[in-house]
């Protein structure tokens, strides 16, 4: 797929996507706030290039970075469209219900109800405020050493001195608010060996420096510590939990893009090396990879995607490639198990085709056809202070975490839990034989209701005709001993006058 032209892969929404007039107007308006005039022809010149793919070098591999890329080309579209219509998205958090800037808010008044996000937006005001996000650095250092949380902030609080090394553990601090406030609400978990055993994704603090490969033997140990991770997790504990997602924040005041990103790509390497230790595959038989990192820049979050194509780890570790006998369309090894009613063109099978069409674009581009040279997709940044911006970042990392727990994400950490416990995401009925399908179903069961009540009410009706009937011949065997008639049957007394009267009526005749 040949990159030359600025656009993106995929197309984006209007409402989504800045221009450069737009990126330039937003820098012009800061800047006037700031006392300072508009932007300068080499800054806009800059911006020009920016559009285009960054070529990053570590030791010998290349990186083509593409920067603002669409959502779809981060997370798979079906999974975005399933965060969207989750019920976290309904609701918007306290902060933005009457506000779209979260920086005028008073977070001291937060509701003592709806709390959630709280913790995320009281860390972030501890963040350092770069005055420029991380796509818009220049390399000559940007951060205000005076805070400045908001429009309405006093004088007061702009000239409070900020301890810079404790500002940038706060980002940390707040992915993992973040990330932690998603998986409690969504509680996604896999089982495993029964209803008690499960897997999940827990997000975690811990630092770490990790180690990557550029090729055989050649390990390196110069990558950026870690300011935490996303992390495969059992219950009941088993051992030391598996990195997913690496987290990185920035960590110097003089930050230019190009090292933020040599460093990125250097923690997506040494995921790759975690996901591929997992698989243990032959140096020849590498499966096609994919990698996921959080980055967070002063209150602006991007996510990255890193592309790395088995026929290209292959060569690059052994010099050769050996593709497999047998080529299956699941990630995990496994075929999902098919519903009785589910045909091969349905619309999860359409999408999980679709899918396996766009990453063979991906893994197969036109302009890259080196094997040290891979492909690094990288959102756009979203400001967390911002409402839309916000829940568009919420929206990413949602539709993130759905993909790496639906077992279709190429992550070697993920690919070997799912192996050994299957997990088919279910059957979708959404095409319109399905639906006539359902739609049948449900008028048998409601016929089928229909006439189990009628039989019910035919038996009631029985049952009530039995009674009555009952009634009344008990009604007449009642009225048969009915006080008059005791003279009948309790005049006993009297038998023998009676019978005397008889015989002398008898004897004394005519």
């Amino acid at each position: 797929m040949d990159r030359h032209t600025p656009h993106v892969l995929s197309p984006v929404p209007e409402e989504e996507v800045k221009t450069q007039e737009d990126v330039r107007d937003n820098k012009e308006q800061d800047e006037r706030k700031d006392g300072k005039t508009a932007v300068s022809e080499t800054e806009s010149d800059s911006d020009d290039d920016g559009a285009l793919p960054l070529e990053i070098d570590v030791h010998g591999l290349k990186a083509r970075v593409y920067l603002n890329c669409a959502d779809i080309d981060i997370i798979p579209a079906r999974y975005l469209e399933k965060a969207d219509c989750s019920y976290l998205l309904k609701r918007n958090p306290w902060i933005f219900r009457a506000a779209k800037d979260g920086r005028e808010v008073d977070i001291r008044r937060w509701s003592k109800v709806d709390i959630r996000f709280r913790g995320v937006f009281k860390t972030l005001k501890k963040v350092p405020p770069f005055k420029h996000g991380l796509y818009d650095s220049d390399g000559t250092g940007s951060w205000r050493k005076s805070s400045s949380t908001g429009p309405s902030s006093s004088s007061s609080s702009t000239s409070k001195k900020i301890d810079f090394e404790e500002a940038v553990k706060a980002q940390g601090q707040v992915v993992y608010a973040l990330l932690d406030e998603i998986s409690n609400m969504f509680k996604l978990r896999r089982e495993m060996d029964d209803h008690r055993q499960f897997f999940f994704l827990r997000p975690r603090l811990v630092s770490c420096k990790p180690e990557y490969w550029t090729g055989y033997r050649a390990k390196h140990r110069d990558s950026p510590y870690t300011a935490g991770s996303l992390s495969l997790d059992y219950e009941p504990y088993r051992g030391m939990p598996h990195v997913v997602v690496p987290v990185v924040t920035t960590a110097d005041r003089k930050h230019s893009l190009k090292k933020a990103l040599e460093g990125e790509f250097k923690l997506l390497l040494a995921q790759y090396l975690a996901n591929i230790h997992c698989l243990s595959p032959p140096g020849d038989k590498l499966p096609d990879q994919e990698g996921f990192l959080i980055s967070l820049h002063g209150s602006k979050l991007h996510i990255l995607r890193g592309i790395f194509p088995g026929q290209k780890t292959s060569r690059v570790w052994c010099g050769r490639h050996k593709p497999s006998d047998i080529e299956t369309t699941s990630t995990n090894g496994h075929v999902p198990r098919m519903n009785m009613n589910e045909r091969f063109y349905s619309k999860t099978n359409i999408e999980r085709f679709m899918e396996q069409v766009e990453w063979d674009q991906l893994s197969n581009p036109d302009n890259e056809s080196g094997p040290r040279s891979f492909q690094i997709l990288a959102s756009r940044e979203f400001d967390l202070w911002m409402k839309w911006e916000f829940l568009a970042a919420q929206k990413m990392l949602c539709g993130m975490l759905m993909y790496l727990m639906s077992g279709q994400a190429r992550c070697g950490v993920l690919q070997e839990v799912f192996g050994k416990y299957p997990y088919d995401e279910g059957y979708d009925p959404d095409s319109e034989d399905e639906k006539e399908m359902e739609e049948k179903e449900v008028k048998m069961r409601e016929f089928e209701e229909k006439k189990r009540e009628e039989g019910k009410a035919k038996a009631v009706e029985r049952e009530n005709r039995r009674i009555s009937m009952k009634d009344k011949i008990g009604g007449l065997a009642e009225g048969l001993c009915q006080p008059w008639w005791d003279w009948v049957w309790d005049d006993k007394k009297n038998e023998k006058r009676a019978k005397k009267a008889e015989d002398e009526l008898i004897v004394g005749g005519p």
